[in-house]
């Protein structure tokens, strides 16, 4: 039987993608930048995080879905274009032989995986958001609550996922474990303080239901996303504080068990019926 050519066309790429073989990936990296590498990245990003945005931000309105449905592929191209040529100079500096344009591709590669993993949850969350109750009801900021901290956990397990395999990717690319944690601790390090702080410019994204529906607040540079994240956490405390308790365990397990299944899964020999004969 033909074997089929899982590399080309955008389907072909992204099942590559998603299955996360690093060797292959790094190869993949190792080629220049055609268009349709690049827009099969660019059209995971786009299409994942716009369902995941649409039904993040349906619950509160039909049209705040549509905002956030715009902002949340915009605010990942928006941190990757802040801080691309930041992790090319640490690429460089660090040791993993990277140009500018492998280092883009290779963070383009990791947020259309976490774009992936985000959009295929979408439905799920559309569901849940069906099924819930009125913003403006008596419930809704509770419910708003719980909502937030459960999709909190949600981003925080596809982010884990979409690191380790850039993890990977980066050891493979490098040949050596070492410097491959290294530079991923630097570029997620600069990721994520830029794009929180850009999260908060873009808000709103979860629709509270005591404010209006809005593309953007209009006093986008009022405080910042750390001061904004303390305070909720201090109004959590008193109502949803044993929520929060409860929901920790839920992506530090998850975490720890696709760790362990990956770790098992490289040291596990191949069976000897899938060993073939050359």
């Amino acid at each position: 039987m033909e074997q089929v050519n899982t590399r080309s066309g955008w389907g072909g790429k992204l099942r590559l993608l998603a299955r996360g073989d690093a060797q292959e990936l790094a190869t993949w990296l190792r080629e220049p930048l055609g268009r349709g590498t690049a827009g099969a990245l660019v059209a995971a990003i786009v299409g994942g995080c716009a369902l995941y945005g649409f039904a993040l931000g349906f619950w509160r309105a039909p049209l705040q879905g549509l905002f956030v449905a715009i902002k949340l592929p915009g605010l990942v191209f928006l941190t990757l274009l802040v801080n691309g040529g930041i992790n090319g100079m640490l690429g460089q500096l660090l040791g993993t032989g990277m140009t500018f344009r492998q280092t883009v591709v290779c963070c383009l590669m990791s947020f259309a995986t976490f774009a992936l993993l985000v959009g295929s949850l979408s439905p799920i969350v559309l569901l849940w958001v069906l099924d819930a109750p009125d913003p403006l009801g008596p419930d809704g900021r509770v419910w708003y609550l719980h909502f937030l901290l459960a999709n909190t956990a949600i981003i925080a397990m596809a982010g884990v996922i979409a690191n380790f395999k850039l993890l990977r990717l980066i050891g493979a690319f490098t040949g050596s474990p070492s410097i491959a944690r290294r530079t991923l601790f630097a570029w997620l390090a600069g990721n994520l303080f830029v794009g929180a702080q850009l999260s908060f410019l873009f808000r709103p994204f979860f629709g509270n239901p005591r404010l209006p529906v809005e593309f953007l607040r209009p006093n986008p540079l009022d405080g910042n996303f750390y001061q904004t994240v303390w305070y909720m956490f201090s109004e959590s405390v008193g109502g949803a504080g044993p929520l929060l308790i409860e929901l920790l365990p839920v992506p530090v397990g998850l975490a720890i068990a696709y760790f362990l299944a990956e770790h098992f899964k490289r040291s596990t020999p191949p069976s000897p019926s899938r060993v073939h004969e050359p």
